[in-house]
């Protein structure tokens, strides 16, 4: 790879910190949408995919938190992100996506180190 696209590259570190960083407002916006101060990068379909299971609505009322919702805030993260991962895979036909093609694709991202350009 040429060195001016290597220098480009964000630190390991950086990673880390932008994952934790996105992945603490991905929860403060299952909990608490209205919080948020700067937005994430996850679309509102995709959001509402997860709130449905961890959230009820009522009309007039603020969406509160389901028994799956405090239930999934207990699991560590490992849990958490298999919870999500699963309900994407599983709602990927709603949204157009074939879930084999899906599932073949995080596969092959498995493989790639972290930090590492391709």
């Amino acid at each position: 790879m040429p060195s001016n696209i290597t220098v480009r590259l964000p630190t390991l570190e950086n990673l880390e910190a932008y994952a934790l960083e996105q992945w603490e407002c991905f929860l403060l916006q299952l909990i608490s949408p209205s919080q948020v101060d700067k937005p994430s990068n996850i679309s509102s379909s995709l959001m509402k995919v997860f709130q449905r299971r961890l959230l009820s609505h009522r009309d007039k009322e603020a969406p509160k938190l389901t028994e799956s919702g405090f239930q999934f805030l207990l699991m560590d993260t490992n849990a958490q992100l298999w919870y999500i991962i699963r309900e994407y895979i599983s709602n990927s036909e709603e949204r157009g996506v074939e879930a084999a093609e899906l599932i073949s694709f995080m596969l092959e991202l498995s493989f790639h180190v972290i930090g590492e350009a391709i």
